[in-house]
C-alpha cells in the first residue's frame, strides 16, 4: 500500500514564513493553529430543527473559524473479530461471522476490508484489500476451518495492533469495527494507554456488542472502559442485548452464559445494526477550526449543533471526538 500523505503549504495574510505538514496535521500561523476532526450526527427524531451551525469549544483556548463539511468515504475498515472462547457459546460466532458478512454487503465498492481475528493473540486474516477481494476470502474454507473460538481474549491489545496496521498509511477516516461481547481477560494494555494511541492517530472505534453476562468484575470493568473507550474516540457501538437469553445454572455449575438468538428475524436485525454503524464510518462530518494557540496535551473538545436561535438542536446525536491531541 502507497503512503498518501503528502507536503502542502498553506499561506495566511498575517503568515511571517512558511510551514510545512502533513495533510491530517496542524499547520499554525503566527496568530492561530489550525485542527479537524471527523464527528457523526444521526437524527433521532422526526421533528428536528435544522441545523445553522455548529460550535467548538476547547477549555482554555479561543476558537475561531469553523467550518464544517460533509465528507464521504472511500474509507478503510478493519473488521476485529473475537475468536476467543467466549465466542464459542451458544450461537455467538455463528452471529459474529454473519454480521461479517453483512460488513461487506454493506461496503461501497470503493472501500477496503481488513479481518483480523483475535483471542489472547492478534491474527491478520485478510489483509487490507477492495470489497470484491476481501469477499473471495472471506468464503475460503480454509479461513473457516482456522477461525475456531478459544483462549483468552486480549481486546484492547487486539486493538492496538489493529491501530498500528492502519498507522503504517493512514488515511481520512480510518475506522475500526469490533465485533465482540466486550470482556478482556488477558491483556497487557489498559484503557488509558490504548485511548492515547487512538486520540493521537484519530482512528475511530465502532463496536457490535454481544452482550452477554460475565459473572467476573475484572470483565465488567474492561468491557465499560472500552465502551467509554469507544465514545472517546468519536465511534459509537450498538449492543445485540435484546437477542440475548440468560441460561441459569448450566449443567449444574452456578455459571451464567449467554444464549444468542440466531434466527432469521434476529440476523435481520443484526444486520440493521451493522448497517447503522457503517453508514456512519461512510459518512461524517469534517470540523475544521483554528485555536489561538498550538495544544500541548490532550485536551478536553466539545461540539455541538445549535438552531437559528443559537441553542442546541433536539433530536440529533452527536458523535465527535472527546479530546484533541497536539500534532
Amino acid at each position: 500500500m502507497k503512503r498518501e500523505g503528502y507536503a502542502m503549504l498553506q499561506t495566511r495574510r498575517t503568515l511571517l514564513g512558511l510551514c510545512v505538514a502533513m495533510s491530517f496535521a496542524v499547520c499554525a500561523s503566527g496568530q492561530t493553529t489550525h485542527y479537524s476532526v471527523l464527528c457523526n450526527l444521526t437524527q433521532t427524531s422526526k421533528e428536528t430543527a435544522a441545523t445553522k451551525r455548529f460550535d467548538v469549544a476547547v477549555p482554555g483556548h479561543k476558537v475561531s473559524a469553523v467550518v464544517a463539511s460533509v465528507t464521504e468515504g472511500p474509507r478503510r475498515i478493519i473488521v476485529l473479530q473475537d475468536i476467543s472462547g467466549s465466542m464459542g457459546q451458544h450461537n455467538a460466532q455463528r452471529i459474529s461471522l454473519e454480521a461479517v458478512k453483512d460488513v461487506v454487503e454493506s461496503s461501497p465498492p470503493t472501500d477496503q476490508l481488513a479481518l483480523v481475528d483475535f483471542n489472547a493473540d492478534t491474527y491478520i486474516d485478510i489483509d487490507m484489500s477492495n470489497v470484491d477481494l476481501f469477499s473471495k476470502a472471506l468464503s475460503d474454507p480454509n479461513l473457516g476451518a482456522k477461525i475456531k473460538p478459544k483462549g483468552r481474549t486480549a481486546l484492547f491489545d487486539s486493538v492496538a495492533k489493529s491501530a498500528a496496521y492502519l498507522e503504517k498509511s493512514p488515511h481520512e477516516g480510518d475506522s475500526i469495527l469490533v465485533i465482540s461481547d466486550g470482556d478482556d481477560n488477558a491483556s497487557k494494555l489498559n484503557a488509558e494507554k490504548l485511548r492515547e494511541r487512538l486520540l493521537a492517530s484519530k482512528i475511530r472505534l465502532y463496536v457490535l456488542m454481544l452482550t452477554g453476562h460475565s459473572q467476573f468484575l475484572m470483565e465488567q470493568n474492561s468491557r465499560s472502559e472500552f465502551l467509554h473507550l469507544v465514545v472517546d474516540t468519536g465511534g459509537a457501538f450498538l449492543g445485540a442485548d435484546p437477542l440475548n437469553k440468560l441460561l441459569l445454572n448450566h449443567g449444574g455449575s452456578g455459571q451464567v452464559i449467554p444464549v444468542y438468538d440466531a434466527s432469521p428475524t434476529a440476523l435481520a436485525t443484526i444486520r440493521q445494526n451493522v448497517e447503522e454503524l457503517h453508514k456512519l464510518i461512510e459518512k461524517g462530518y469534517k470540523m475544521e477550526f483554528d485555536l489561538d494557540a498550538p495544544l500541548t496535551k490532550s485536551t478536553k473538545l466539545n461540539v455541538s449543533a445549535l438552531d437559528q436561535h443559537g441553542k442546541p438542536v433536539e433530536g440529533l446525536q452527536l458523535f465527535c471526538p472527546k479530546y484533541i491531541n497536539e500534532n
